[in-house]
């Protein structure tokens, strides 16, 4: 993707990240499951692009049997990527009074899992689409127009020991006239309260070494029907791209603790 042809990789990689790295592991086989909610994330990467994204989400998972599943999730968020600073210092053409460029992202996602009491496995497909509205000159260089399809294929496997669960996922995003990317992510979870949850992890996103923490919240006070989780990674290569990640979600029924809610019914 390019603004007048310029800092593709500035601008792609950052997208891409909040495009396809929802991630969420395996749903349970207890019952049926709905949650709604806001996310938003920011992704600064130094000496180029710094993009801000607001958005939603919903997901749900369906069971088939007693060890079988099937969960889905779509997400959508509006984005704006920062350019008139890294232009103007590069020596490019004036932008006039447009500081920003808007993104639209819609992603959807499907996994059949297989759930057992001491962890679960799960694959799955997601579809996301980029559309940019930055104007006639700004398209994505490997389609030559303003929208990028990314097709996803994942696993995922958790381990269940204690109050903790170890992690692990492998990841093959397919870039519409592209390359593809394969991303292996390991997380560990430390659960020190049933309602809170504290989660290193460690990714090879874009051939980077990315580092990261999570902390979920679920209060009890509340019914155990919303929850709300920040999250912050770091890449620790150069240039250096760090995300911050909010979100709040409610959760429709199954009013559970939030270490019940991840074993069983997310």
């Amino acid at each position: 993707m390019a603004i007048r042809r310029l800092a593709i990789p500035g601008l792609l990689l950052p997208l891409l990240t909040l495009l396809g790295t929802d991630g969420a592991m395996a749903e349970s086989t207890q019952g049926s499951t709905l949650e709604a909610g806001m996310i938003a994330n920011e992704v600064d990467t130094s000496g180029s692009t710094s993009v801000g994204s607001v958005g939603a989400r919903l997901a749900g998972s369906i069971p088939l049997t007693n060890y079988l599943g099937v969960a889905l999730s779509g997400d959508y968020l509006n984005s704006s990527v920062r350019t008139r600073k890294i232009l103007e210092e590069a020596g490019g053409p004036p932008l006039g009074t447009r500081s920003a460029c808007k993104f639209d992202s819609t992603d959807g996602d499907i996994k059949l899992f297989a759930h057992a009491p001491l962890g679960k496995i799960a694959i799955g497909y997601g579809l996301g689409q980029l559309s940019s509205s930055c104007g006639d000159d700004s398209v994505f260089t490997a389609t030559g127009e303003d929208k990028l399809t990314t097709h996803r294929y994942s696993f995922d496997a958790e381990v269940y020991l204690g109050d903790f669960t170890l992690a692990a996922s492998r990841v093959s995003t397919d870039l519409d006239g592209g390359s593809t990317l394969d991303t292996n992510t390991f997380t560990a979870s430390w659960y020190p309260l049933d309602s809170l949850r504290v989660s290193v992890s460690g990714n090879d996103l874009y051939g980077q070494n990315t580092y990261g923490f999570t902390v979920e919240h679920q209060p009890e006070a509340l019914g155990n029907s919303l929850g709300v989780y920040v999250g912050y990674s770091s890449s620790e290569q150069s240039p250096r791209t760090s995300i911050l990640n909010f979100g709040v979600m409610y959760y429709f029924g199954q009013n559970v603790d939030l270490k019940r809610r991840d074993r069983e019914y997310r």
